[in-house]
């Protein structure tokens, strides 16, 4: 009971009309891919089983929440985080991540995007930031898969439906429904084709 009176204030502050569900979007992905069995429970139900069983869902319920900027939220955030602590080696390093966010084990996950789109899954041991102290960040569109190991680094625009093969490099741009893969990362596939040779020429 300690947890739901500690966490329940909390999901009813959150629930505020111009967020526009986003936190519900990541709840209910959450769910669908970790225990779609319990798709039908309550939403409140299904947060506080998240907050006990994944801390890379804490991690990002209380990235959420960071968006509000009150002397309560930071209050409820500190209660919120004394039963549930984030995973520590799992960081965001940006503001603008679309709904559906899911991230997969998350050690040693860095997450530091210009923007990242809706429906995004994010493997464990990934690193997205910058090349060089004069590289910007990547764009990053909807419904990418991030494979574990990868690095998405610099001012890159990776496009909608793009699968990042594991412990890739990516330092060029990926066109939409693309398949890349390699060090540096490489187009395998696109639009469902693969492609021949892609490693054959620099």
């Amino acid at each position: 009971m300690i947890h739901k009176s500690a966490t329940l204030p909390f999901w009813v502050f959150a629930r505020k009309p111009s967020e526009d569900t986003t936190l519900e979007k990541d709840i209910v992905r959450w769910i669908r891919i970790c225990a779609p069995e319990r798709s039908n429970r309550w939403i409140i139900a299904n947060v506080l089983w998240l907050l006990r069983q994944y801390p890379e869902f804490r991690n990002v319920f209380y990235f959420r929440l960071e968006a509000y900027r009150t002397i309560f939220s930071r209050l409820l955030m500190t209660l919120a985080r004394f039963f549930y602590k984030p995973l520590g080696t799992l960081k965001f390093f940006m503001s603008a991540i679309g709904p559906g966010l899911y991230i997969q084990y998350g050690l040693g996950t860095i997450v530091g995007a210009k923007v990242i789109g809706r429906d995004c899954w994010i493997c464990q041991g990934v690193t997205i930031g910058f090349r060089n102290e004069n590289s910007g960040l990547a764009t990053i569109g909807n419904n990418v898969f991030v494979g574990a190991g990868s690095k998405i680094l610099g001012s890159v625009t990776i496009g909608d439906n793009v699968i990042i093969g594991a412990n890739s490099i990516v330092i060029k741009d990926v066109p939409a429904n693309c398949t890349v893969a390699g060090v540096p990362a490489r187009i395998i596939k696109k639009d469902g084709v693969k492609i021949l040779h892609p490693f054959s020429s620099t």
